[in-house]
């Protein structure tokens, strides 16, 4: 049981790194896609977090729709914050 366990937990580690190549990678200095998984990653938890702590979604569904909501108003925030220091540190 443990081991089926641990190998879950290697999985959804692994399938996440798979989803962009290496080599792509490699290929830039600091990867933008490494950004937007960071920024894909806190809305994720922000919006499931956020999500549970509110008091007026009573189902379910209503929770997982406001987990997505709040997942979208996250990820759109987070890429104006990239963008302004995108736009101020060019020189």
């Amino acid at each position: 049981m443990n081991s089926n366990k641990n190998m879950k937990s290697r999985l959804i580690i692994a399938i996440p790194l798979l989803l962009v190549s290496p080599w792509a990678h490699a290929a830039e200095m600091v990867s933008w896609k490494s950004y937007l998984f960071v920024v894909m990653a806190i809305a994720l938890i922000g919006g499931i977090i956020l999500s549970r702590r509110s008091k007026k979604a009573e189902g379910r569904a209503a929770k997982i729709i406001l987990a997505g909501l709040y997942f979208w108003v996250i990820t759109f925030a987070e890429l104006i914050v990239l963008a302004l220091i995108y736009h101020f540190t060019q020189e």
